[in-house]
């Protein structure tokens, strides 16, 4: 009888244990955005704004999405909508890296004019994003998986008069 108990005990705790054990739960993708506070300078076309995530289908298309604030807007991107600033494909680990390129630093982040008889960046009649918090989002294409992260534009340092 008390082996019959033990027994019982044993499978019961087994059970318990079992049961709260269950699957692992599937954790969603990352996203880290390096530097996550920036002053948008000309520093930023040699050190751009890098993008790293983990958590993708392997060899998955990502697109990473400027998502702006209410009242802010991009020259040739409808109200409302997000911005594609980076993209590419996660590794065969499902780990993904990305930077935004210089034509997107000067068209999006600093809103740059075109000017069309020098055929370059008229920087001059920019319209920079203004300074606060955006949330940049990934998006898995395959998986529609997303992960978000904050990027912080700062305003730029006061010029000693």
């Amino acid at each position: 009888m008390r082996c019959f108990r033990h027994s019982v005990l044993l499978m019961l705790i087994g059970l318990v244990a079992a049961l709260t054990a269950g699957p692992a739960l599937a954790a969603g993708p990352t996203l880290t955005v390096t530097p996550d506070k920036t002053v948008l300078s000309p520093a930023l076309f040699k050190e751009p704004i890098e993008f790293t995530s983990t958590g993708w289908e392997p060899d998955e298309a990502v697109v990473i999405n400027l998502k702006l604030p209410k009242g802010v807007t991009v020259k040739g991107n409808p109200p409302g909508e997000d911005v594609g600033i980076s993209g590419g494909q996660s590794d065969a680990k499902g780990e993904f890296k990305g930077k935004v390129d210089a034509l997107t630093l000067l068209m999006t982040f600093f809103q740059a004019a075109w000017d069309n008889t020098k055929m370059k960046p008229d920087l001059s009649k920019a319209t920079p994003l203004p300074p606060g918090d955006y949330t940049v989002e990934a998006i898995g294409f395959a998986s529609d998986k997303r992960a978000t992260a904050t990027l912080t534009l700062l305003p730029p340092p006061k010029k000693d008069k």
